[in-house]
């Protein structure tokens, strides 16, 4: 049984990422979130306990340092568990009301597995089978199962379908996982399966051919006149006055952010106060969140919108490796397509953005290329690209975890107060 380490060395905590995945119910409801995380520290030893073990351990530590709630604004987490976590019961270092824990398919249902299952359970632990294929060592695990995972990505649907009758009969929720368009996860749904994962949730199909409301255009025109100093503020003000909602809205932001003691009234005093750098982000961010609004699978690709932008940004921060607001913007724009419905070059025509920027966005090229790159292997959990892109030593960066943490939180935070 492995001991659980009292400390993590920093060089091997520096080493772990931690990226997430959003679950969704039948009604197209996120309602969790797997956390899927990997340490890049290769095979050694500490001590009696193997590197692959530390390394391990490692990660669920990380996981708990950089915070659940950081990481899934406070909705269930699928954590991810090894043979080796299980016996050591590394899973108690969570709290049981706010995780599942996901048994890898590399487990089978030996005895002392079948033990520790008992115990987690017996603790208030609620268990999943991942990647269940119906082999018989782990007949001896259902009964201590509430969910089964089921990758339907190639698979004969048909042949799964009495497999998902079976499991259904037993009182087990199917989650369907590595859904990739909309045609197999109705499939899945019409089987009996209530729970779905997968890259259609990352481009949502409902928002193919949307086209952009008044509002949304007027977003866009004002956010390209504050990026042109030629702009005269009077200009911006007219701009505003006409959409009162627009304007509600600054007025909103202005007063509920930390600018001053006094209340703002006026648009012209709420543009001086704000800055026109500020207020384009906050547009930026009004514009995104628009796009999900009323559509919860859409909600979820505004969340990964900013979160991107944000992740960009302070990697830039962190690195001094280029024009952090500049990247924030690089990051934000590349999922308007998605959200706007329209293709990325005609999203990118509206805004005067620089040719650095174009590149990266429609050529993947150029200086905000490679960073753009990091964020998006990132959030899809592709850790060989992330190595790839990221930086050539852990020691000269601080944890990329610790960054994707930040910016799930900062996203958060603005799409809650865009929603107040």
């Amino acid at each position: 049984m492995t001991t659980i380490p009292d400390e993590i060395p920093p060089s091997i905590a520096h080493q772990v990422f931690v990226a997430r995945q959003p679950i969704f119910d039948s009604g197209n409801q996120r309602v969790a979130y797997e956390l899927l995380y990997r340490s890049n520290l290769q095979a050694t030893s500490a001590g009696l306990v193997s590197g692959d073990t530390m390394c391990s351990d490692t990660a669920l530590h990380s996981v708990v340092s950089i915070g659940l709630d950081r990481l899934t604004a406070g909705v269930t987490a699928f954590v991810n568990i090894t043979r080796e976590h299980l016996l050591a019961d590394l899973h108690k270092l969570f709290d049981p009301a706010a995780v599942v824990l996901e048994l890898l398919e590399s487990i089978d249902g030996d005895e002392e597995v079948v033990e520790a299952c008992k115990r987690a359970v017996a603790d208030g632990y609620t268990l999943a089978l991942d990647d269940y294929d119906g082999r018989a060592s782990l007949d001896v695990l259902l009964p201590f199962a509430k969910i089964i995972k089921l990758d339907v990505l190639d698979g004969d649907l048909a042949r799964l379908g009495p497999q998902v009758k079976k499991l259904l009969a037993r009182g087990l929720v199917v989650l369907a996982e590595r859904v990739e368009t909309s045609e197999v996860r109705d499939a899945c749904q019409q089987m009996g399966c209530t729970l779905f994962q997968g890259y259609v949730f990352s481009r949502p199909e409902t928002l193919d051919g949307r086209s952009m409301s008044v509002e949304q255009v007027t977003m866009f025109n004002i956010i390209s006149m504050l990026r042109d100093p030629a702009v005269k503020d009077a200009a911006l003000v007219d701009a505003f006055r006409s959409n009162p909602s627009l304007s509600f809205g600054l007025l909103r932001i202005v007063n509920s952010a930390s600018f001053g003691s006094g209340a703002v009234e006026s648009i012209d005093h709420a543009i001086r106060l704000t800055g026109r750098e500020a207020l384009s982000r906050w547009l930026m961010v009004m514009l995104v969140a628009s796009a999900g609004r009323g559509d919860p699978v859409a909600g979820e690709a505004v969340s990964q919108a900013l979160v991107r932008g944000r992740f960009c940004e302070l990697y830039t921060i962190k690195t001094g490796s280029g024009d952090a607001s500049t990247r924030f913007l690089v990051g934000l724009l590349s999922r308007m397509d998605v959200l706007l419905g329209m293709p990325i070059a005609q999203v990118v025509v509206r805004l005067p953005v620089s040719a650095d920027m174009r590149d990266a966005l429609l050529h993947n090229r150029g200086p905000h290329a490679s960073v753009l790159s990091l964020a998006i292997a990132y959030e899809s959990a592709d850790w060989s690209q992330v190595e790839a892109n990221g930086p050539g030593t852990v020691t000269t960066l601080p944890a990329l975890g610790e960054i994707y943490g930040d910016a799930v939180a900062w996203a958060a935070e603005r799409l809650s107060g865009v929603a107040a």
